[in-house]
């Protein structure tokens, strides 16, 4: 087989990775274009917004929006609605999960490969198929339009049960057997022991359970009534089909959504190396 030259090699490298490039380049730009003109339509005029051809930047920056959209300081209620119980099923959520986990990885009962089959089967069904039912026991536990009946119905998470599970197999049998030799019990094994070692997965698990539940909307929508107990999800559609002027003050919506999702920006900025560590590596574990 005949070689290709030195200088052809080059070539081809170079043109590979101008390409990747490129491509690279054109897709992290449709990804962030969205939150750029979110952002500049914040502050420009209706007119602007809906200008022939698209007017990327406003003549006069209408800062005034984000005051009109935080004027009645409702905002700030369905924020502190979504963080507040978004944390609190975050926490729920990692400790059943890992508990979960723990229980069908380190402990030998009869029947628990069913059960974690069972527990899985339930992910491949639609999340809809279950609102019916849900909704039935929260009404019969008089949960309706309460955060506690979101958080109830919510409690549980089957992406991270399997994800603790894999995380969990990778750690050496013999650090968990020399706990157990020191009589540490099933808690001390899993709480001091495997939960440090497996501290990267824990906090991108986190990370992400919470930005799901802060972008909650469909279940959220059914069992919450009252406005005041409103998460940002629902209280953003309130925003948009809302009465009066609201409806129309397009500058003041996207305002709105610029602050809705500030805290997830915050969290994807400070957390980011945790969800790739927590994702990608595994060395860590292993040793």
């Amino acid at each position: 087989m005949i070689s290709r030259p030195a200088f052809v090699r080059r070539i081809l490298s170079k043109t590979t990775a101008a390409l990747t490039g490129i491509v690279i380049a054109v897709v992290s730009g449709a990804v962030v274009f969205p939150f750029f003109w979110m952002i500049t339509n914040s502050i420009k005029t209706k007119e602007e917004i809906w200008a022939v051809p698209p007017q990327l930047f406003p003549a006069v920056p209408q800062w005034h929006n984000y005051a009109d959209a935080l004027s009645d300081g409702i905002f700030f209620r369905y924020m502190s609605n979504s963080i507040y119980v978004s944390v609190i099923l975050t926490v729920i959520v990692l400790f059943n999960s890992a508990m979960f986990a723990y229980a069908i990885t380190q402990i030998r009962f009869r029947g628990r490969r069913i059960l974690f089959l069972l527990v899985m089967m339930t992910y491949i069904m639609p999340s809809a198929s279950t609102y019916v039912p849900c909704y039935i026991i929260l009404a019969r536990l008089n949960l309706i339009d309460t955060h506690l009946g979101y958080a109830v119905s919510c409690a549980a998470s089957i992406f991270n049960i399997f994800f603790f599970r894999q995380t969990f197999l990778q750690i050496n049998r013999s650090v968990i057997e020399a706990a157990r030799m020191d009589g540490a019990g099933h808690w001390t094994i899993l709480w001091e022991v495997m939960a440090p070692m497996s501290a990267s997965a824990f906090a991108a698990l986190g990370i992400l359970s919470f930005i799901d539940n802060y972008n909650s909307y469909l279940w959220p929508s059914l069992i919450i009534k009252t406005r005041a107990k409103y998460f940002v999800s629902l209280g953003l559609r309130a925003f948009f089909s809302g009465q009066g002027a609201y409806g129309i003050k397009w500058g003041a919506i996207m305002a709105a959504c610029c602050v809705v999702i500030l805290p997830l920006f915050l969290i994807f900025a400070i957390g980011e190396r945790w969800i790739v560590l927590g994702i990608t590596s595994d060395s860590a574990i292993k040793e």
